[in-house]
């Protein structure tokens, strides 16, 4: 529920709005990783805030910068849900606020060293939209308008009776729509999620991860823990089998691109840009069960 530290809005990029604006005091500038997706961008131009980019090693710590000062903002990604001990370390370590995106990271906790944290529903779970901001101070301006996610739902209908790969175009426009100003949680949406089994989702979740984990850890050159802290949004993999995107795109495996921004604005030998590159967010989510990741896991092993 809403309370004076609990905020929920349309989407994760309006609930970080939400905790910018309520910062006890304005920031010199926000320190953003270079491997993270440009919406988070969209609050700091509103706001007219300073951005400065950091680095992150190959196993998606942050590398933070030596001239980080107490009046900057430090933004933090739980990446996927399975960077917990990362955050607490990096967070303890700057004096100043720290926020946390934990956009791809829903049932990821509020680390204790961070001011604030902001999730965002419609990755998670099936709805067609939903953000929400946690904070550790008051969050007494919001937004006045209320959103309206009703044609946004359009692209739901489509994936369930078409599947994800039918639905892209139809999710690229809501996606799109969420671009203006920040607006509070629609009712629909509200609802909706009233109806979900969330506990349950991320049951399915997490046993879905350690099937694939079990298989996959002696192949994948990211470190990830054997339980996942809280339910991940997907398996993370890089290897080195050739091809594999691609294959798995041709078998109906429906790979999203994180985030392809970050390819246009680093250099091919940086750490990002091979991130972006070769990471592949393998499918986990409540819908799939042992029978699916079994199909995975030969389409990958063979």
């Amino acid at each position: 529920e809403e309370d004076e530290c609990c905020a929920f809005t349309n989407c994760g990029r309006a609930a970080l709005e939400v905790l910018l604006r309520n910062l006890p005091f304005r920031p010199r500038c926000v320190w953003v990783p270079r491997f993270i997706c440009d919406t988070v961008t969209e609050p700091l131009r509103r706001l007219g805030l300073p951005l400065r980019r950091y680095r992150c090693d190959k196993q998606l710590s942050p590398l933070l910068p030596d001239d980080l000062r107490e009046e900057d903002v430090l933004l933090l990604v739980n990446y996927f849900g399975l960077a917990d001990e990362r955050l607490d370390a990096a967070a303890s370590g700057h004096p100043g606020p720290v926020l946390v995106d934990a956009t791809t990271a829903l049932y990821a906790p509020r680390p204790d060293a961070a001011s604030g944290i902001f999730y965002s529903f419609r990755k998670f779970l099936p709805v067609a939209d939903g953000g929400s901001a946690l904070a550790s101070y008051p969050l007494h301006t919001r937004p006045a308008e209320t959103d309206d996610s009703r044609a946004r739902m359009r692209f739901l209908h489509l994936r369930a009776e078409q599947g994800a790969v039918a639905a892209a175009a139809a999710a690229q426009e809501a996606e799109d729509s969420l671009s203006a100003p920040a607006k509070r949680l629609s009712p629909q949406t509200r609802a909706l999620l009233g109806g979900i089994d969330i506990e349950r989702a991320g049951e399915r979740r997490c046993a879905n991860y350690r099937l694939l984990h079990a298989a996959l850890a002696p192949l994948n050159r990211l470190e990830l823990p054997d339980v996942p802290p809280s339910a991940p949004l997907c398996y993370p993999f890089v290897s080195a089998i050739p091809d594999l995107r691609d294959s798995l795109i041709d078998a109906g495996i429906a790979l999203p691109l994180y985030w392809p921004e970050v390819i246009e604005a680093t250099k091919a030998q940086e750490t990002e840009n091979r991130l972006a590159r070769t990471l592949l967010p393998l499918p986990l989510d409540q819908r799939y069960g042992e029978e699916d990741m079994a199909r995975l896991l030969r389409l990958i092993l063979g």
